[in-house]
């Protein structure tokens, strides 16, 4: 029997009920969390997106808005996230609204779209004094842009803002916190998001079937690179690769490494988090766990929601 095509979610929330359940995401706060709820049409996400993006949404709505553009790969929604740059973006909201829109076009917008993000970044946002208030957030956008990104416009920027407080006399001083703070940046922070970037452009310069491996790595938390946003983002490649022609190939790496896990002397709660997250894989893209691969699985709990996941059964 043929495995059935991968999609994006099976759809149980439907007109009124899905409009409540997106606006209560979008709108609700710090206890709406960052996980995009799934069971909606994509065209419908699409459609109240369109609707309800507004000149005057919190940035916490446009974080949002991105997640869910991450989740359900809506890349026509990209023309009315933009409509959100003004070029007037000195105060605290404006910034960060606008980064997370750059945000949301570096993740599914084209590389042409990726390329107008950056100019923008680069000209009218890291210029801004509150860019360094918000330096992690200017990391996070520069990643999102990995493709297209210039990261050595990002290390200016710091450097500037480094050279500008000056070395303090006294690091024990409150008068030297900005410089602890921008040297931490310098050694910890940008480094890190340097090699981020550099890894996600070398992961897009191979043609899928020659980074699943590695894809599925950083997925199961395996790798350096296994970061949260790292996370999603692979997960969203292994997840394009299988609703394309690698459907078999991905569900036999996801089955090999859990019967791998299965069969090791690996520590048990690590052990339970790749085969729950694998297992949890394999049924979202619509594989067939076998018999002692679904009686692990259901052995673990409390369930983990992970993105490759529909949040059903």
């Amino acid at each position: 029997m043929p495995t059935p095509p991968v999609t994006i979610t099976l759809v149980r929330h439907r007109g009124q009920a899905a409009d409540a359940v997106l606006r209560n995401f979008v709108d609700g706060g710090t206890e709406a969390g960052r996980r995009a709820p799934r069971g909606i049409d994509p065209e419908f996400v699409s459609y109240w997106l369109r609707e309800n993006i507004k000149a005057d949404c919190s940035p916490s709505a446009m974080m949002r808005t991105g997640d869910l553009l991450r989740f359900y790969e809506r890349k026509d929604v990209l023309d009315a996230v933009s409509r959100l740059l003004t070029r007037n973006e000195s105060q605290e909201r404006a910034f960060r609204v606008s980064m997370y829109a750059l945000q949301a076009i570096g993740e599914v917008g084209t590389l042409e779209q990726q390329a107008f993000a950056t100019r923008y970044l680069n000209e009218f946002l890291l210029p801004q004094p509150v860019a360094m208030d918000f330096f992690n957030l200017v990391l996070e956008t520069a990643e999102a842009l990995a493709p297209a990104v210039d990261m050595a416009a990002v290390g200016r920027r710091l450097q500037a803002a480094i050279d500008a407080v000056g070395t303090p006399k006294d690091l024990n001083t409150s008068a030297a916190i900005p410089y602890m703070k921008y040297s931490d940046y310098r050694t910890l922070s940008y480094p890190a998001a340097v090699r981020t970037v550099e890894a996600k452009r070398r992961l897009l310069a191979i043609a899928p079937a020659g980074r699943l491996q590695e894809l599925l790595f950083i997925y199961l938390g395996e790798s350096p690179l296994s970061s949260p946003a790292m996370i999603t983002w692979s997960g969203r490649l292994l997840r394009q690769h299988a609703m394309a022609d690698g459907q078999d190939a991905v569900l036999a790496a996801l089955a090999a490494i859990l019967d791998g896990a299965l069969g090791s002397q690996m520590p048990k709660p690590k052990k339970e988090f790749i085969v729950q997250r694998a297992a949890q894989a394999i049924v979202y893209l619509q594989g067939k766990l076998t018999f002692p691969q679904e009686a692990a699985f259901d052995a673990i709990k409390p369930r983990m929601l992970n993105f490759l996941w529909d949040d059903i059964g």
